[in-house]
């Protein structure tokens, strides 16, 4: 579990630096030897090494992450499937690399989305890669900026599957990052909650980020004053953000209506489409 660079995995792939770390294991960029392009691979700890090294989380040794990718197919705005191979401790995942790294990043440095026809296209590939996943029967339940990867030419691709789901209705409580998950997320009368429609929820949260580097709510519960006059009164939003044009307070109507069945991908998209 500790990288070293240079090493020869599968007789294909050869490693180079980290990028990632986390409780389920790293990903780490290599160079295909094959194609000669680089790749992200995704190294995830078999549960039986991980209760020997003492791990709290790891994966069965046929990865539903592995699973749910192969089910995707290819997709241009999708981080697509390339390659997987084992270790006796180790599933390795190999995954497009994308140059400019995740929309966190490039927000965080200035280097997002800036112009609106780029901020139109940027949204419109969100929904395309989200409606396709849809389609497949899979959801997300993490999106969110750090899980938006940027192309060399800018393109947006969606990837880290780690937490998605099959299931059309979830009992799970806390799937998923606080600051873009869907208020009935929080219900605490444990009704469940669609995760169709949290996904289009956070794909609103990730706009209001592109335009202005911040999210409009700690967490979307009444505890949040500024949530909580929103659930009054949407357009308390021009409030929080006074330079949001009203072509973009419409594509947030339809990402972050309050009733999760008047949320719409297509209605994010037509609305996209008007924004000038």
């Amino acid at each position: 579990n500790k990288f070293q660079s240079g090493v020869l995995l599968a007789g294909r792939y050869q490693t180079i630096s980290p990028l990632n770390h986390g409780s389920f294991g790293m990903v780490f960029m290599a160079r295909d030897l094959k194609t000669g392009q680089k790749v992200a691979i995704k190294c995830l700890t078999k549960k039986g090494a991980a209760s020997e090294a003492g791990f709290d989380f790891a994966v069965d040794e046929k990865s539903e992450e592995l699973v749910l990718h192969r089910r995707l197919g290819a997709h241009p705005n999708i981080v697509n499937f390339i390659d997987t191979f084992e270790t006796e401790a180790h599933t390795y995942i190999v995954l497009e690399y994308c140059e400019r790294g995740d929309l966190y990043e490039a927000i965080r440095l200035d280097q997002g989305p800036l112009e609106t026809e780029h901020v139109r296209r940027f949204m419109l590939e969100l929904v395309d890669a989200v409606a396709h996943i849809h389609a497949k029967g899979i959801y997300h339940r993490d999106i969110k900026p750090e899980n938006i990867f940027l192309t060399q030419t800018g393109s947006a691709k969606l990837g880290d599957f780690g937490l998605a789901t099959t299931e059309k209705w979830s009992y799970e409580a806390a799937v998923g990052s606080e600051r873009y998950m869907s208020p009935e997320q929080f219900d605490s009368a444990g009704a469940g909650y669609s995760p169709a429609a949290a996904d289009i929820w956070a794909i609103g949260i990730c706009l209001l980020n592109v335009l202005f580097a911040r999210n409009p709510f700690t967490t979307p519960t009444e505890a949040d004053p500024l949530f909580l006059d929103f659930s009054r009164d949407k357009q308390s939003l021009f409030d929080v953000f006074p330079s949001m044009s009203q072509d973009t307070y419409e594509v947030i109507v339809q990402c972050m209506n309050l009733d999760p069945r008047k949320r719409s991908l297509e209605g994010a998209r037509e609305a996209l489409y008007r924004v000038i």
